[in-house]
């Protein structure tokens, strides 16, 4: 008679953990499953080692970088439909992913890139929470599952602020990840800031606050892209993890960004931050993706109704004191006021009142 346990199929997969999260939420969200109970089921049964060691306690939070394996098979026995886990997975996938939210600005089998709003959580270790992570992979696995290639790794590398816009990047192998985000710092990044005050250079540079004698201050360039009456538009090159240090060379000049920190303007209700660029690379793939997107149009439009038109307002002067071609000025008489040829005065009250105020004198 064949023991039953030689027809227990099992599927061990591995994983390392993208952020500190409870173990419940990071095997629903790493096996894609459909709530929360089928994975807390998983745990109870042994199912789940993190580091080596069985962790049974679905509410224990996992640190970031902890390696995980389940063994999405140790239930199956014989007779069961060994597909269950799989049809899981499927079922996971909104409504509708296929149709994704937000700007798309690159994608390839590896990689793939997308515009984070502002207002948007980028990821959470809390599943019923909607995020643009969450879209993004809930796209990519019906992606996937039109083509006949379900189960892939979907993992996020970078983090966006809610309350900023920018690049948010993907990518479908746990080791490239790795390496994208130990060299994240070295990659050219490019980011767009709103400011409110005034600065003597439009074109210049930032310096790295320095935290030690002798260490090297790294060098921030920026460009003013915009300027109105009262606020800046800027094109700083660094990362947004480096706005931090372009701080106190704003504040050295009087300026502050709109919407950080608790004195400063809240002009559109988020933070004047915005990632337009990126360039990565990866050795190991041959690869380099360069990935922009456009200035927001809010920010523009910030900047375009504070613009101050100076000819305009000198036009307008102007017209205060020009006077229909018909009407003529004469000192025939004496006084500080002249007297009009033309008697029509009420035409002349009316095409003047919004130029000039016709004192009572001038009716004698």
């Amino acid at each position: 008679m064949q023991d039953s346990k030689a027809r227990v199929q099992r599927n061990i997969e591995t994983y390392t953990a993208d952020l500190e999260a409870p173990l419940h939420a990071l095997v629903r969200s790493y096996l894609n499953l459909s709530s929360t109970t089928k994975s807390r089921n998983l745990i109870k049964g042994g199912a789940v080692r993190v580091d080596g060691d069985v962790i049974k306690m679905p509410s224990q939070v996992i640190a970031e970088g902890a390696v995980m394996t389940i063994d999405t098979g140790a239930r199956t026995e014989a007779g069961d439909d060994s597909g269950k886990m799989d049809r899981d997975r499927e079922i996971s996938v909104r409504k509708g992913a296929e149709n994704f939210p937000f700007d798309i600005l690159y994608e390839d089998d590896d990689i793939f890139c997308y515009l984070k709003p502002a207002g948007w959580v980028s990821a959470s270790p809390n599943p019923k929470v909607d995020t643009s992570f969450t879209r993004a992979k809930d796209y990519l696995l019906a992606l996937d599952s039109k083509s006949g290639r379900p189960g892939r790794d979907v993992h996020f590398v970078n983090l966006v602020e809610k309350d900023i816009s920018g690049i948010g990047v993907v990518v479908r192998d746990m080791q490239l990840r790795k390496r994208l985000q130990e060299g994240w710092k070295t990659f050219l990044a490019g980011t767009y800031v709103i400011v409110q005050g005034t600065m003597e250079e439009e074109d210049g540079e930032f310096s790295e606050p320095r935290d030690a004698v002798g260490s090297t201050m790294r060098k921030f360039p920026y460009r003013t892209m915009r300027k109105g009456s009262g606020y800046i538009l800027l094109k700083v090159q660094c990362a947004l993890e480096d706005i931090r240090n372009i701080l106190p060379g704003l504040r050295s000049m009087g300026c502050l960004v709109i919407g950080l920190g608790d004195n400063a303007p809240d002009p559109l209700g988020r933070k004047g931050i915005h990632s337009f660029s990126m360039e990565l690379e990866d050795e190991l793939f041959d690869a380099r993706w360069e990935v922009k997107t456009r200035v927001p149009k809010e920010f523009l439009n910030l900047v375009r109704l504070h613009t101050v038109n100076t000819a305009k307002i000198w036009r307008k002067k102007e017209a205060l004191w020009t006077f229909p071609e018909r009407f003529t000025l004469t000192k025939s008489k004496p006084g500080p006021w002249p007297g009009l040829l033309n008697q029509n005065l009420a035409a002349c009250s009316l095409e003047l009142s919004s130029a000039i105020h016709v004192p009572n004198s001038i009716n004698r």
